[in-house]
């Protein structure tokens, strides 16, 4: 009989040997099968729950409030509302998501000016904040619109993200590496 014993303290060891020892004991087996059923089923529900409360795979709009404002949003400058959705698409669990002006106008094929009009008309209504970094910005969004991490977190704010690589603006890098596992937008097809 060979049992071995882990850092948490739990034993391990083989079914065959498991049952003699039930054997021995007089408990009927299936009863001892059932609890190490539920035991498990219960280690899945925790598993499950800690995967949707770490990071929850859909974004969530606030009933009212949320869902007004990206309806006002959407009635008052369609293409803010575009850009919008775009920084929800691509932000992070945290609200945030990192990218450079000249990545957002190939994006949306729009010039300068339409893009920076755009994103100070979400400045100043609330629905983002802006950061520099360096000739990128971080866009955080507001998180008493729409938030992706668990409710209980969405009053931090952190400073990691999402950072999105125009290929125009790195030539050299994209010529130089392969970067097929790097999230990139790619050139649109005219």
């Amino acid at each position: 009989m060979v049992a071995m014993k882990n850092e948490n303290n739990e034993v391990t060891m083989d079914k065959d040997d498991l049952m003699k020892i039930i054997e021995m004991t007089g408990l009927p087996a299936s009863s001892l099968e059932r609890l190490i059923d539920l035991r498990k089923a219960e280690e899945n529900e925790e598993e499950q729950r800690k995967r949707e409360s770490d990071n929850p795979p859909f974004v969530q709009f606030y009933k009212g409030t949320g869902i007004k404002a990206i309806q006002w949003l959407i009635k008052k400058n369609p293409f803010a509302s575009q850009l919008f959705m775009f920084f929800i698409e691509n932000m992070n669990n945290k609200n945030l998501v990192v990218a450079s002006q000249q990545l957002l106008m190939e994006e949306f094929e729009k010039g300068r000016t339409t893009v920076y009009r755009a994103v100070k008309f979400l400045e100043e209504h609330n629905f983002i904040n802006v950061a520099k970094i360096g000739s990128a910005n971080a866009y955080i969004l507001n998180p008493e619109i729409a938030f992706q991490d668990g409710h209980h977190k969405k009053k931090f704010v952190s400073f990691e993200g999402t950072i999105l690589l125009s290929k125009e603006e790195n030539k050299i890098l994209f010529e130089k590496h392969n970067y097929e596992n790097v999230k990139v937008l790619k050139g649109k097809n005219k």
